[in-house]
């Protein structure tokens, strides 16, 4: 039995689906039982529960084999970082009473680096949270989304623009959502999971590339463009964030622009397989239905 928490989104779904494909038995801590409800049709173990709470957790890793955490960004809270770290907190105390034989961590790249990095560093206080705990126990550094284009992609298919905090022309490691978690699944199911790998897409894309790509799958000219660095958390902030989060957010880019954002290199980079065109044709076809 294998536990997986953030079930109802993107890499939490994938790496159950893989799990199952495995013929492996899947238990999910979900919040919402009825919005996870087709899961259990599949055989999914539903566990009503929290991901901050120790005493949820450690009440879903008993008697798993492995278990698949993340901490989502709590852009609406008030403390980002506080409020991911409250998932570190609680994972470290539920591991040291449950002691699951391993576990696969959802972080980050560049959460090796303490400062610079924006949103990234609350990611850095859960690595040095869970560093030791009594698990086999696997940090999955990601690249950049690839599914985080698709918040603009409404506006390249109404308008043909492609707005992005990015440098247009500079190649950037990017993942699909799809690839980490059928990575995350693979780990926990490995004879020996490696401590750390680092994951990237199957090539590294510029914002003009993915403009490009979207065009393509849109069928219409799309044409990337960079808001000026002073209207990034104003932008930050129309799309629902919360002052501290955008601030953190717009940081975050500044370390990409930097370099400060980057793969340890501590580990050969893992590449995946799923390529930004597939990603955003996929959530084309959404829009269009």
């Amino acid at each position: 039995m294998f536990l997986v928490t953030g079930l109802t989104g993107n890499t939490g779904a994938a790496v159950a689906d893989t799990l199952l494909a495995a013929g492996a038995p899947v238990r999910a801590l979900v919040r919402d039982l009825d919005r996870a409800a087709p899961w259990a049709a599949r055989g999914v173990d539903l566990v009503r529960g929290d991901a901050t709470s120790a005493d949820d957790l450690a009440a879903a890793m008993e008697g798993v084999s492995g278990a698949y955490v993340l901490a989502p960004p709590a852009y609406a809270a008030d403390d980002v970082v506080g409020a991911v770290a409250s998932v570190g907190r609680a994972t470290r105390e539920a591991i040291e009473r449950a002691r699951p034989e391993r576990l696969v961590f959802l972080s980050s790249e560049g959460a090796q680096v303490p400062v610079g990095t924006g949103v990234i560093r609350s990611l850095h206080a859960v690595e040095a949270m869970l560093a030791g705990a009594p698990t086999r126990l696997t940090f999955l550094r990601a690249a950049y989304f690839q599914e985080n284009w698709l918040s603009v992609l409404p506006l390249a298919a109404a308008q043909g623009i492609l707005p992005s905090m990015l440098d247009l022309a500079r190649p950037q490691r990017m993942v699909a959502t799809a690839d980490i978690g059928r990575v995350a699944a693979e780990t926990l199911l490995a004879d020996a999971p490696p401590a750390l790998i680092e994951l990237a897409g199957p090539r590294d894309y510029a914002p003009a590339d993915v403009a490009a790509a979207a065009a393509r799958v849109l069928g219409r000219p799309v044409a990337p463009v960079a808001p000026p660095r002073a209207a990034w958390e104003g932008i930050f902030q129309e799309a629902g964030l919360r002052p501290g989060a955008s601030a953190l957010m717009a940081q975050m880019y500044d370390g990409i622009a930097s370099g400060v954002v980057a793969m340890s290199g501590d580990v050969p980079l893992t590449r995946g397989r799923v390529s930004i065109d597939e990603t955003l044709a996929g959530a084309a076809k959404r829009l269009a239905a």
